[in-house]
């Protein structure tokens, strides 16, 4: 991938941004977005931007993406990164979840040098969430991140990042199996869930699976006894917590 795609948007002003993000459908961790702007008379090659022959964060290897974030770090003229908890996704749903991080990594963009820097013109990765809520140009861009060259980078950003995150919280929390799922709802993450209940703070606890999906055609009985499972294994662990540990009196 090169910057042909991106030419397209040049004539919109000088700084063109990429944003996308990583976690949407995650049911742990926050909602991470980048946004990254690159040079436009940047020689790809002169560069090494050649390794940019990759489509979208998924799609690279993990043994790569160091390789591609330190190119990126080195050339970009500016970099943000937007986050969204846990709880403030709770409260605000999926798709306004992504607006809001998507935004707070524009308006976190700095330079090398740490100045604040504001783009032109917006490309980000479109999906079914609406437009970016700030007074810039902006593009959403079906398949984005196989189609241009910053948003691509913005995704590596984005991915790295949160990754390191959900590695720091794996620390702290290693039954949930963060290491190797980073919060994706799969049947390792869940083999915690049944045996810990969840992190309050760090679980999106009214997302799916944590509450009933209207769109599920089948399981029903069995979701439902995994949930109320959740919630036994969330409240003992609770009164565990508040009772302290457990010491012996000594007799007199």
């Amino acid at each position: 991938m090169d910057n042909t795609f991106d030419k397209i948007y040049y004539p919109e002003g000088e700084l063109i941004a990429g944003v996308d993000e990583s976690g949407v459908s995650d049911i742990a961790g926050p909602l991470v977005a980048a946004c990254v702007i690159l040079p436009k008379i940047e020689d790809i090659k002169k560069h090494n931007l050649k390794i940019f022959e990759i489509n979208d964060s998924k799609k690279v290897p993990e043994k790569y993406r160091d390789k591609h974030i330190g190119v990126i770090y080195d050339v970009a003229l500016a970099i943000g990164i937007g986050e969204v908890t846990a709880p403030e996704i709770d409260i605000l749903g999926k798709q306004a979840s992504t607006r809001l991080a998507m935004a707070r990594a524009v308006m976190a963009c700095r330079d090398p040098g740490e100045r604040k820097t504001i783009p032109d013109f917006i490309l980000y990765d479109a999906a079914d969430f609406g437009t970016l809520p700030l007074k810039i140009k902006q593009k959403g861009i079906p398949g984005g991140d196989e189609k241009s060259l910053c948003i691509a980078a913005a995704s590596l950003v984005a991915k790295a990042w949160r990754d390191s995150i959900m590695l720091k919280l794996h620390e702290r929390f290693p039954q949930y199996g963060w290491l190797n799922n980073k919060g994706y709802p799969c049947e390792n993450h869940f083999k915690g869930l049944d045996q810990n209940g969840v992190i309050e703070g760090v679980h999106r606890i009214k997302r799916w699976p944590f509450i009933s999906n209207n769109k599920e055609t089948e399981g029903k009985t069995v979701w439902n006894k995994r949930r109320r499972l959740w919630r036994q294994r969330t409240e003992a662990r609770y009164i565990k917590e508040a009772a302290g540990p457990v010491t012996k009196s000594k007799n007199p």
